[in-house]
């Protein structure tokens, strides 16, 4: 079965097509609650620049691009970057996904939320950087997502610190009653829609082995290569976090995995800095969060698998549940955890296979 993949190109703002241009060698990703990347190379000798509309399609911080794979929308971002080699004849290009335009955007006016719902507070963050002068680039809201968890906090943004809106939703779903975010771009009557969504507690499917559409990855079986990664010197299992103020008036808040140094582990600490957080019940959760994330040393699995196998790509998304099977030198007594999905990297393989590398993990953080 052919797969057909269509690159197009269009104004940031209005959104208009400008151009369906040929790249080849092109790798995207998707990330969870950050954005993923795009990069792809587009060859000038025996092409006709002028009529495919290259120079304007492809102004870095102007222009954006879209993936179009068999007729569906599976990647959307900022172009950032352009880069010709005359060699080669040659223009790479590279992008982010939209979530990147508001590392771009800053909190330049003092916002205060007192018992706001954490899901509004991120809409309004992106709601009010849209409202400023030529700061809309038509992001609409909530359209498959939640728009209220039940979650009341209190969070000042002032504006001396200019933090970018990025940040701050990050920053606001890292609390361990937190949530999932993302940008997400499809077709709708014709046109173009991308919409930040919020999801709680969190995006995707929860792995049920009563369901027969469960996503399982296995080794021997649908994983053609897989890496098996364990970082200690990252580990933490002690976390300072320091909030809002300065000197002895600075809000601190401790989290400790006592478990951890129960079982023999040695003490780990880390710190993590919070300046524009006044909550301390936000900063405890903050404290907490990541402490539990990084306890034991991360595991992120990679796995590699072809998008025609089952499950076939699209059919899993980011923050789906996983199973992971690996019987192998590695794991010679079978290895069985769930996972989940927070990382994907797509390779159209005009020249090969189309294979997709998942990332895996036990932890969003």
């Amino acid at each position: 079965m052919t797969t057909t993949y269509r690159y197009l190109f269009a104004d940031l703002v209005t959104n208009e097509i400008i151009a369906e241009l040929p790249l080849t060698g092109v790798s995207f990703t998707q990330q969870l609650n950050q954005a993923g990347s795009l990069q792809g190379h587009l060859l000038l000798s025996g092409v006709d620049a002028d009529a495919l509309n290259v120079e304007t399609a492809t102004i870095p911080g102007r222009n954006a691009i879209y993936v179009d794979r068999d007729g569906t929308l599976v990647w959307g971002g900022v172009l950032w970057g352009r880069d010709y080699n005359s060699t080669s004849q040659t223009i790479t290009l590279s992008a982010r996904e939209f979530i990147s335009y508001f590392e771009r955007r800053r909190i330049n006016s003092t916002a205060v939320f007192t018992a706001t719902d954490q899901l509004n507070i991120a809409k309004s963050l992106v709601e009010t950087a849209q409202l400023q002068t030529n700061g809309d680039i038509g992001v609409t809201y909530n359209t498959l997502g939640q728009t209220t968890s039940g979650v009341l906090v209190n969070r000042v943004y002032y504006s001396y610190e200019l933090k970018t809106v990025f940040q701050a939703v990050q920053d606001l779903s890292r609390q361990t009653d937190g949530f999932d975010f993302d940008i997400d771009v499809y077709y709708e009557s014709g046109s173009i829609i991308k919409a930040f969504n919020t999801y709680y507690p969190r995006s995707g499917t929860v792995y049920s082995t009563s369901d027969s559409s469960a996503v399982v990855f296995s080794m021997p079986g649908n994983i053609v290569e897989y890496v098996y990664p364990e970082d200690g010197s990252i580990a933490a299992n002690k976390i300072y976090s320091l909030g809002a103020g300065s000197n002895e008036g600075k809000l601190i808040s401790i989290a400790t995995d006592s478990t951890k140094l129960t079982d023999g582990w040695a003490l780990l600490e880390d710190q993590a800095n919070y300046s524009d957080i006044t909550d301390q019940t936000v900063l405890n959760e903050l404290a907490l969060g990541r402490v539990t994330a990084l306890s034991y040393p991360p595991t992120t699995v990679k796995v590699i698998v072809p998008a025609y196998e089952a499950p076939v790509f699209g059919s899993y998304e980011l923050g789906d549940d996983a199973r992971l099977i690996i019987t192998d030198s590695r794991f010679p007594n079978t290895y069985d955890e769930i996972y989940r999905i927070v990382g994907l990297s797509i390779q159209p393989g005009e020249d090969g296979p189309e294979r997709v590398t998942i990332t895996l993990t036990t932890g969003t953080d």
